[in-house]
């Protein structure tokens, strides 16, 4: 019997170590980083009211403006996946939404230096044409 009582214990032991590995490894893990904040603009970048509330203008019909940009599609890396334009519609009635991609978005910078234009190689009658944008919440 003496030989069963180290043989039981020890087995018994064994999870108890492994237990007491696996939750000190758990708290190393669990620290988190602490914030970090900036105090100004960092160049090559801008802020989202740069393109929200701005007009989107058609390249292909001589700059002429064609939807207002009322929202971003941004992925969770922070990435803007594409833009929502309300086009069509007469002073905010019958307008729809569409989503134009990302990449299809030309920005330059406007002459003052600071605001942004942005274009798209697309007519008003082709983004009145294209399918609805559909938010799903």
């Amino acid at each position: 019997m003496k030989m069963i009582k180290p043989a039981i214990l020890g087995t018994l032991m064994v999870p108890a170590v492994m237990f007491a590995a696996g939750a000190a490894n758990a708290e190393e893990n669990t620290t988190t980083m602490e914030a970090t904040y900036l105090t100004e603009t960092p160049e090559g970048t801008f802020h989202s009211d740069a393109l929200t509330g701005n007009q989107v203008k058609s390249s292909v019909e001589d700059d002429e403006d064609i939807g207002t940009i009322t929202d971003l599609v941004i992925d969770e890396d922070g990435q803007i996946n594409a833009v929502v334009v309300g086009v069509g519609g007469f002073l905010g009635m019958g307008e729809k939404n569409v989503a134009i991609e990302w990449d299809s978005l030309e920005l330059t910078k406007h002459e003052n230096g600071e605001d942004y234009v942005i274009t798209v190689k697309a007519s008003q009658d082709a983004l009145e044409a294209a399918e609805e944008y559909n938010r799903e919440e």
